[in-house]
């Protein structure tokens, strides 16, 4: 059995959030742009998107594919994660 993640440091800023695993793992990050209402998200596992708001869905969701922020967001955490950081 894995033991809990020691280290989930966050760091955040009116328009940046960045959250650090354990060194080895890579930070994960947002980026908000209020300009053109995006979000920017770089994770160490699948690298960086841009997402806009679905007003229908109330999603941020890729205007490529369609994935959505939430989701890739979680994929990519229990990949490397054992347990979920406080916000």
């Amino acid at each position: 059995m894995k033991k809990a993640n020691d280290i989930f440091i966050i760091n955040r800023d009116p328009t940046k959030m960045t959250l650090t695993l354990a060194p080895a793992e890579g930070d994960y990050s947002l980026e908000i742009f209020e300009s053109n209402h995006a979000i920017d998200m770089q994770t160490p596992i699948s690298g960086k998107f841009s997402y806009v708001l679905d007003t229908n869905t109330k999603e941020w969701v890729n205007q490529v594919d369609g994935h959505s922020l939430e989701g890739l967001f979680v994929r990519d955490l229990i990949k490397q994660c054992n347990g979920i950081p406080k916000l």
